[in-house]
């Protein structure tokens, strides 16, 4: 093997997962896609997946470019903006997407859109 093959397979090892980790990382992306509106922990994820939690983390940004909560948080943001604009009210809309709180809802919302739920109930329904 040459000296080149030995240094593309050390960066291989190094910086891409094993292919059974990324089997991993994908079921738990499909564990938050299904249950984005639950209460879901990372604690409990890693350990479904058999990893713990740090590098559970860290694999999964490297993979998806965002940790397992940022990802969950842009699911349900997602999910949000879907049901405000078919006009469900934001107190509904909080608490069907998995948010406990209105207020933290409301926040994320506007950290994520630039708007509050309610101005975006509002905008989308004009268009």
């Amino acid at each position: 093997m040459t000296y080149y093959n030995q240094q593309v397979l050390r960066i291989r090892e190094q910086y891409y997962p094993k292919p059974y980790i990324i089997d991993r990382l994908i079921q738990a992306r499909k564990l938050i896609d299904q249950h984005s509106g639950s209460s879901i922990c990372i604690d409990s994820m890693s350990d479904k997946v058999s990893l713990s939690k740090f590098h559970f983390i860290r694999l999964f940004k490297r993979c998806y470019g965002r940790t397992p909560h940022q990802y969950l948080i842009e699911r349900r943001i997602s999910e949000a903006k879907i049901l405000l604009s078919k006009n469900m009210s934001v107190m509904d809309t909080c608490f069907q997407i998995g948010f406990e709180s209105p207020t933290s809802f409301a926040l994320l919302f506007k950290r994520y859109t630039g708007l509050t739920p309610s101005d975006y109930r509002q905008k989308s329904n004009f268009r």
